[in-house]
C-alpha cells in the first residue's frame, strides 16, 4: 500500500481478530494487524512492517479501551512467546477461538457447520502438557521470546504446570554440565 509506510503513525478501529488474537483494523481497506489490541478498541498505532496485502503494527496508545481486556497475571507476557491472549478476558478468548475454527471450517467446507461453544476450564492456569524451558549460559531458565530464540528468564509461568517448573528449576539446580549456545553453535560454560 503505497499510502502506508513503516514508522507512520494512524489512529485506527479495531474490527475483528486475526488468527492469534491480534487486532485487525483497515485503512482504505488495507489490512492491519495490531499486535495487543482488542476487537472494540480505538488505538493510535505505529507501522512497523509493511507488505503487499498486510501490515503490521503496535499500540502506542489505547484511545477508547475494550470491557474484555484485563490486567495480565503474568510479569513477563508482553516479552514471552508463550501465550498472546493473557490480557484479554477468558470467556472472551474462548469466543476468539471458536471464530478462528468456524473461519477455518468455512474455508475449507461447501457444506457449512456450526461449531460449537469452545469449552473452558475452571481454572486456566497451570495446564499445559508440554514443557520446554531452554537454559542459557548464564544458567537461568526460561522461555523463548516471540519469534526468536532468546530466552526470557522466567519465575513462574502460568501456563505451565507447577511440577514441569519444579523440574525445571531441580534440573538447573543440579546441572553441572555446558550448554549450547546458539550462537557459537557449541557447547559453553
Amino acid at each position: 500500500m503505497e499510502n502506508i509506510k513503516k514508522n507512520d503513525e494512524f489512529i485506527v478501529d479495531i474490527i475483528d481478530y486475526g488468527a492469534d488474537g491480534e487486532g485487525i483494523a483497515k485503512i482504505n481497506g488495507y489490512t492491519i494487524f495490531v499486535i495487543g489490541a482488542l476487537k472494540g478498541e480505538k488505538c493510535k498505532i505505529h507501522i512497523l512492517k509493511v507488505l503487499k496485502t498486510h501490515a503490521f503494527a503496535k499500540i502506542i496508545e489505547i484511545i477508547i479501551k475494550s470491557d474484555k481486556r484485563v490486567e495480565s497475571d503474568c510479569n513477563t507476557f508482553n516479552r514471552c512467546g508463550g501465550c498472546d491472549l493473557r490480557h484479554i478476558e477468558y470467556n472472551e478468548t474462548l469466543k476468539i477461538k471458536q471464530e478462528k475454527v468456524q473461519n477455518l471450517v468455512n474455508k475449507m467446507l461447501k457444506n457449512k457447520i456450526e461449531v460449537n461453544c469452545t469449552i473452558g476450564m475452571d481454572k486456566p492456569i497451570y495446564y499445559r502438557n508440554k514443557a520446554i524451558f531452554p537454559v542459557t549460559k548464564e544458567g537461568q531458565v526460561g522461555i523463548f521470546a516471540k519469534r526468536s530464540h532468546n530466552v526470557i528468564p522466567i519465575n513462574e509461568c502460568k501456563i505451565q504446570t507447577k511440577v514441569s517448573q519444579d523440574i525445571a528449576k531441580y534440573i538447573l539446580e543440579n546441572w553441572t554440565d555446558s550448554v549450547y549456545d546458539e550462537n557459537t553453535r557449541k557447547r559453553s560454560t
